[in-house]
């Protein structure tokens, strides 16, 4: 590989999507990997959107053929509001 084969690779182009390596690579402070990954506390966690007071709801709206702007924008709190009996 020649060097400016090399150098074009780590340019950034506009509209190109990086992944992996590529997209850490260029970000100046490191980030290191911790040996254990650490649970998430109980209050962070998005409840279930398949309970049945869920599948309720979602039948009630499709009946009357509307949508809701958290399915939508695929809210990750949906179960919690939905499994309420709110509705956005």
């Amino acid at each position: 590989m020649n060097n400016q084969t090399a150098g074009s690779r780590n340019r950034v182009i506009a509209g190109e999507k990086l992944k992996g390596e590529q997209e850490v690579a260029r970000i100046p402070i490191k980030v290191i990997q911790p040996d254990q990954l650490l649970r998430k506390p109980k209050w962070i966690r998005a409840k279930s959107p398949f309970s049945p007071s869920v599948k309720k709801l979602k039948a009630v709206l499709r009946e009357q053929k509307l949508h809701t702007v958290c399915e939508e924008a695929a809210c990750p709190n949906l179960g919690e509001c939905f499994g309420k009996g709110t509705a956005l």
